[in-house]
């Protein structure tokens, strides 16, 4: 992936653009975790706020969801014209079949890397509210993203092998179902490991060691963990597809 991604976007500040977007993406999923551990202290302590307070704490707290679903549509919106002018600064001469196939790898390039830009965000923030579940949740997580490595680097082999069969003897719902099943196992173990993760939790949270506010933000910082984990299984696949296709191209030149 780094090979593609050297080789898909130029040096300078085309690739500076795409990491500096990538940590947009971070800060906006800190950012809704800080919303709501905000939402959560104001729901269990709102009897001690003062009414004016409490006023002003609910008007700031709408001010600062609006912002970062602002920020949210900036980024993705802003991705494209970034991809544009990197492929234009490229100078290539390219068909439209590598041309799309570019779009589609760079799409999963920069998915991937804010994914995981979010995912690094998410693991500090937890390393904030609770350095033991943070250690734990790092354990966990080292084994989900060992497992998902493994099922990309199959697919990548996978997808090859498909590409260089004849077309007409691939049936489609070979080809589209090998790569949709590679990547819902990799959202299935993410899922397993939110369940460990949440188990874990509870047992924190009955036993006292950990307080209700951030045994709340810390399940929806686990559900947010998860689904960036799942997303980033199903664009690792698809990259996957796209990159073998990308090789095929070229071999076959």
């Amino acid at each position: 992936m780094i090979e593609g991604f050297r080789h898909l976007f130029p040096r300078g500040r085309f690739r500076f653009v795409l990491v500096v977007l990538s940590m947009i993406a971070a800060a906006i999923s800190v950012s809704e975790l800080l919303v709501m551990k905000f939402f959560a202290t104001l729901v269990l302590h709102e009897g001690d706020f003062d009414r004016s307070v409490l006023g002003w704490a609910i008007v700031g707290f709408f001010i600062f969801f609006i912002v970062t679903r602002f920020g949210q549509y900036y980024q993705r919106n802003y991705r494209v014209k970034a991809l544009a002018r990197s492929f234009r600064a490229a100078k290539k001469e390219r068909t439209t079949k590598e041309e799309n196939r570019e779009w589609a790898m760079a799409f999963e390039l920069t998915n991937i890397l804010s994914l995981g830009a979010q995912l690094v965000a998410i693991i500090l923030f937890f390393l904030l509210l609770n350095p033991l579940i943070a250690a734990i949740n790092v354990v966990i997580l080292l084994v989900i993203l060992q497992v998902v490595g493994r099922i990309f680097q199959k697919q990548i082999t996978v997808q090859a092998a498909l590409n260089a069969e004849d077309r007409k003897k691939v049936k489609p719902d070979k080809r589209y179902g090998t790569r949709i099943k590679a990547a819902e196992t990799g959202a299935l173990i993410s899922g397993a490991g939110m369940l460990v993760l949440l188990a874990i939790l509870l047992f924190f949270s009955i036993d006292g060691e950990i307080t209700p506010a951030n045994t709340l933000v810390i399940f929806l910082g686990a559900r947010l963990q998860n689904s960036v984990i799942s997303n980033g299984s199903r664009s690792l696949m698809r990259y996957a597809k796209s990159n073998s296709r990308s090789i095929d191209n070229d071999d076959i030149e």
